[in-house]
């Protein structure tokens, strides 16, 4: 048998080039099933010029990562561009996020709890908390792919391109989007409804169950990051009709992952309304995969994940579940 190079046995395998970036940034890193993300704490982080942590929930996607920022009332971020595309939801306080476009232009973007944002790629831009209440911000982004992808933090952060017909289509198509109910009760939408914001290719999608309604049970292809927006609620997972049932309760703030390939049914037993946001890498506007085309309503592409539970074949387990949710006081 012939030798082994020695060079061949000091190179390094299976690395996760944005796990080693996330432990080098010093912040706290936040792992679990699910994570409150109205408790979770923060710290400085140098990059951005305010409190953040990182946020790892199990059974999220492979493309996404969540971080939580913090400002303090009066507070400001430092200046900053990127490469890959992120959009805020504000969980708690108000503020404004600054823009300048690479082609000079300036834009300000004024945002409260219940709204979500994006910034378009490359634009350098700064968070300010102009309330009297600290602000929160949960941000998702595909660094954790990009990064993966070209391996260069230099090209990620410092990227001289312009990117000025991407900046003008996020501009065109919106920045920013209302999530909060605003007064809406009683409207419901047992399927998800696609929320368009910035021409992005991550997908936001919205969940909006009245007290006493259920969705249909479905599985899609990759995994997905769910953030509980308010309300009172569940979601059963299960792999089969016969599996065991995974069972997450919801609150305010709550952040988890929900693994792809396994069904997943939001119910709303009462007696308030359920409302959550979907976020996965694939959107209306930029749908990436073909699963994604097919979960927006496709119907001329093949998606092995495309598998709905019809009502009348729903699982016994979970409508006695959710009466006995119901019926209690």
């Amino acid at each position: 048998m012939s030798e082994i190079d020695p060079g061949f046995l000091d190179q390094k395998y299976l690395v996760d080039p944005y796990a080693n970036w996330a432990r080098d940034e010093g912040v706290p890193i936040h792992a679990g099933r699910t994570l409150d993300l109205l408790a979770v704490e923060t710290q400085p982080w140098g990059r951005f010029g305010m409190h953040g942590a990182i946020c790892h929930v199990d059974g999220r996607c492979d493309f996404l990562s969540v971080f939580v920022f913090d400002l303090p009332p009066g507070g400001a971020s430092a200046p900053v561009r990127h490469v890959y595309e992120e959009c805020f939801v504000a969980l708690a306080g108000v503020g404004r996020t600054l823009v300048t476009l690479s082609n000079g232009p300036e834009i300000t973007i004024e945002w409260r709890a219940g709204q979500a944002f994006a910034v378009p790629v490359n634009a350098t831009h700064r968070h300010e908390n102009d309330g009297a209440a600290p602000a929160r911000l949960v941000a998702f982004n595909d660094l954790r792919y990009l990064m993966g992808l070209y391996r260069n933090e230099a090209f990620l952060f410092a990227n001289g391109g312009g990117f000025e017909a991407r900046q003008a289509k996020a501009v065109e198509a919106g920045l920013l989007a209302v999530l909060a109910d605003d007064g809406g009760r009683g409207r419901n939408e047992p399927d998800p409804q696609a929320q368009p914001l910035a021409d992005m290719a991550i997908g936001l999608d919205l969940w909006s169950l009245r007290a006493g309604e259920r969705s249909r049970a479905r599985r899609q292809m990759q995994g997905r990051h769910v953030l509980c927006l308010d309300g009172e609620g569940s979601t059963f997972s299960f792999a089969s009709g016969s599996s065991d049932l995974e069972r997450i309760d919801w609150r305010r703030g709550m952040l988890t992952g929900l693994t792809g390939m396994v069904f997943h049914q939001h119910v709303a037993p009462g007696p308030e309304d359920l409302r959550l946001l979907s976020v996965e890498l694939g959107s209306l506007a930029s749908p990436m995969f073909r699963s994604r085309r097919a979960a927006y309503g496709d119907r001329d592409v093949y998606a092995s994940s495309a598998a709905e539970i019809p009502p009348d074949e729903e699982r016994a387990e979970i409508g006695a579940l959710v009466a006995r949710m119901a019926a209690r006081p």
